[in-house]
């Protein structure tokens, strides 16, 4: 097993043990993948081959001694250059953070992952701040989607998505304020789960608030289990702590879905989608039926919430460049300088009306969830953007929000909500759906997800720069 793409958590620890691979031959394999790859896909804001392989070398030596820390012991690994990495800046896409200002402890993800004896790779690009749906900013450029070049990864977790899917890493943290997991997951043809509020720990506070979520990116929703084994633990530094779940994840996932029942809303009641993405999600929808779900179709489980979200949103973000000099601001991305614009202008009625807002919709998914256990829906109503623009239509659309209506409730209401591929449109790019759950029902959104992986067999699709 030499192909990068075929590594798996699962796989990796029983080469390991059998000694039929060791961690410095699979690192190498994920470096030189880096080597051919990055420099056309640009996933990467920084990689450290050094460090790489001298935690490989102390991962074989564990491994050797049967002693390993833990579930991602050896297991190559990406942080997004939105979180806190020790020894490393955090630049976040912009020019306007400082490249001298050294982390000198890492994110609670960060730590619990090394604390397991994950084998750190490097750091993967975001738009500014995650402002955008899109993966492309000021700092590092396009981040481009290995299926289609010429086509976005989708963001903000833009480099994690594209690296997990090329093989450049096993696995991959993202940050979700309004389907910044989601989004690049869907585009990029990868499993992709924004976790309940705060079920894995953030610290710094996020630029987006209260709306972001730290989740696992990788090839298989297994992989993405044994990352929540490590990653979803209790930190003191989390301000909204959720306790300890001592319930497994790996071994949950296989439970089926047999009794389960889903709600499934093909639109959400106001969204547009791409016939061949509705057809796509349907036929999922139904091999969920195969086994054992009960289904029902439902028509909007709430109204759309997006002025509402975009409210919060801008009063969130507008805060990234609130104290940067008027004459500076020609360097950031100028939708996120016309964020600071809107934020400026907003009132505390104005916010207060919208968390109203938001309490609502939380009410109306609890209505929902008062008869079903899962609820489903198209992850994206569009293919991959092209790369260079922000929207699908300039003329009609001027924010990301106008093409993502099945991502950003999900993140006022806090709920679990995984984007699980479905297959590829007839030019060869990713399709896929959403699963979201109550709060803290995270193992049974991912028990869906991998019940529809095993009876369709993703991932079984190999990105275009792949094949060339």
């Amino acid at each position: 097993m030499t192909d990068p793409t075929e590594f798996s958590i699962v796989s990796l620890q029983q080469s390991y043990a059998n000694r039929d691979l060791s961690p410095v031959e699979v690192v190498d394999s994920c470096l030189a993948r880096i080597e051919a790859l990055d420099p056309e896909l640009n996933a990467f804001v920084g990689v450290d081959a050094d460090t790489a392989r001298r935690l490989a070398r102390e991962s074989e030596q564990r491994w050797q001694a049967q002693r390993t820390l833990g579930p991602l012991d050896g297991i190559p690994s990406v942080i997004k250059d939105t979180m806190a990495f020790k020894g490393w800046p955090t630049r976040k896409g912009s020019r306007q953070t400082d490249p001298d200002k050294i982390s000198t402890e890492d994110a609670p993800a960060a730590a619990r992952m090394r604390e397991s004896g994950a084998v750190f790779l490097g750091k993967s690009t975001t738009p500014e701040f995650g402002w955008k749906g899109v993966g492309d900013s000021p700092l590092t450029g396009i981040t481009r989607n290995p299926w289609n070049i010429d086509r976005t990864t989708g963001g903000s977790s833009a480099g994690s998505a594209a690296a997990v899917a090329t093989g450049m890493t096993v696995v991959a943290t993202g940050t979700d304020g309004g389907g910044s997991v989601r989004m690049p997951a869907a585009f990029c043809g990868i499993f992709g789960l924004k976790p309940t509020f705060s079920l894995v720990p953030i610290y710094p506070p996020s630029t987006g608030g209260t709306l972001s979520h730290v989740g696992p990116m990788t090839r298989t929703v297994t992989d993405a289990a044994a990352m929540m084994e490590v990653i979803a633990r209790s930190d003191p530094r989390e301000v909204y702590p959720v306790p300890d779940d001592p319930r497994p994840w790996v071994s949950d996932v296989e439970r089926g879905v047999n009794g389960v029942r889903i709600a499934y809303s093909p639109d959400y009641g106001y969204a547009q989608v791409d016939p061949r993405i509705a057809a796509a999600v349907e036929r999922a929808v139904r091999v969920l039926g195969d086994a054992g779900a009960i289904i029902d179709v439902i028509d909007a489980p709430f109204d759309d919430p997006r002025e509402d979200f975009c409210t919060i949103w801008d009063g969130m973000l507008s805060m990234a460049l609130w104290d940067v000099p008027e004459q500076r601001l020609g360097d950031s991305d100028p939708g996120l300088v016309a964020t600071l614009d809107r934020g400026r202008k907003l009132t505390a009625h104005d916010y207060l009306v919208a968390e109203g807002s938001r309490l609502r919709l939380a009410q109306a998914l609890t209505r929902v969830f008062d008869s079903y256990d899962l609820l489903i829906s198209p992850q994206m109503p569009t293919v991959a953007l092209p790369v260079g623009t922000d929207v699908w239509d300039s003329e009609v659309q001027d924010h990301w929000t106008q093409w993502t209506p099945f991502t950003y409730p999900h993140n006022l209401s806090r709920c679990p909500a995984a984007s699980v591929p479905v297959g590829l449109t007839d030019d060869g790019l990713p399709m896929a759906m959403q699963i979201v759950g109550r709060h803290f029902e995270d193992r049974l959104v991912m028990r869906a997800s991998r019940t529809y992986e095993s009876a369709a067999g993703f991932p079984m699709w190999s990105p275009s720069v792949l094949q060339h």
